[in-house]
């Protein structure tokens, strides 16, 4: 089993704090976020690790890892992913860089035995509440059928659909590389400078869309559902409310540092 950390965003939203370092580099509680994930990773049996950079590349410095490097700085984290594609030859988890989640949680991916696997939170709201302070903040839908992904990753401001939160933790089996290649292939082949799905291109595709395209495609996509236990930094905010939540020992609600 392999991990591939998808660490080459550019932190927009959190540029109060990434001007000199990728927001994967940031400090929480005296580790980076990417170190820590890749400690997590180690606690599991983890240990083929791979980390996806792009930007501040050099910046990203973790012992026993290794590295792909996207050069193109107009492509987004699909066509970053497979800069590793000749990594395809086991079960991979794939993980965003800028999250944090708990083993209990990285063990539940691990143990699956599906074809495609995405982490959701299912007691997402009150995480929410206390992010944005209110639930209604940068919604996405996610649709759940007969404990099947159906649909995902369109901006929504109805809650109800959204039946659990896309966490940016996904499992491939070996056994559906080739399809998931094959699916990959022709969209970049069809879209790569047109709209596909929510993106502008294929080329700035986001993993939402991929997943999508994968069900599209006719790939049994399941939900590995998890209640809390892990963070994401998409914002200045985030970051140092999170923070905060430390300082006061109030963190555990969502994340225990210590699982």
């Amino acid at each position: 089993m392999k991990a591939i950390i998808l660490a080459g965003g550019l932190g927009t939203r959190l540029s109060k704090y990434t001007k000199e370092v990728p927001k994967c580099m940031l400090e929480f509680l005296g580790k980076s976020l990417i170190q820590r994930q890749v400690e997590t990773y180690r606690d599991c049996s983890v240990n083929d690790i791979i980390i996806i950079r792009k930007h501040l590349a050099n910046k990203i410095d973790i012992s026993g890892v290794r590295y792909y490097d996207e050069k193109d700085i107009n492509t987004h984290m699909v066509v970053g992913l497979f800069q590793a594609r000749n990594e395809f030859n086991d079960d991979i988890i794939i993980s965003y860089g800028d999250l944090l989640f708990e083993k209990s949680v990285l063990n539940k991916v691990i143990n699956f035995k599906g074809d495609v696997g995405v982490v959701v939170d299912t007691n997402w709201k009150n995480y929410w509440e206390a992010r944005y302070d209110s639930i209604n903040n940068d919604l996405e839908s996610l649709m759940i059928e007969n404990d099947q992904i159906k649909s995902l990753g369109i901006s929504t401001s109805d809650p109800n659909l959204m039946h659990a939160r896309y966490v940016g933790l996904i499992k491939f089996s070996k056994n559906i590389i080739d399809k998931i290649e094959g699916v990959y292939d022709e969209a970049k082949s069809k879209f790569w400078d047109n709209p596909w799905y929510t993106s502008k291109s294929f080329k700035k595709a986001y993993m939402t869309d991929f997943i999508q395209a994968l069900i599209d495609s006719g790939i049994k996509v399941e939900p590995i559902k998890i209640n809390r236990g892990w963070l994401e930094f998409d914002t200045n905010e985030d970051y140092e409310r999170t923070l905060k939540w430390a300082e006061e020992k109030s963190l555990d609600r969502f994340y225990s540092v210590n699982d």
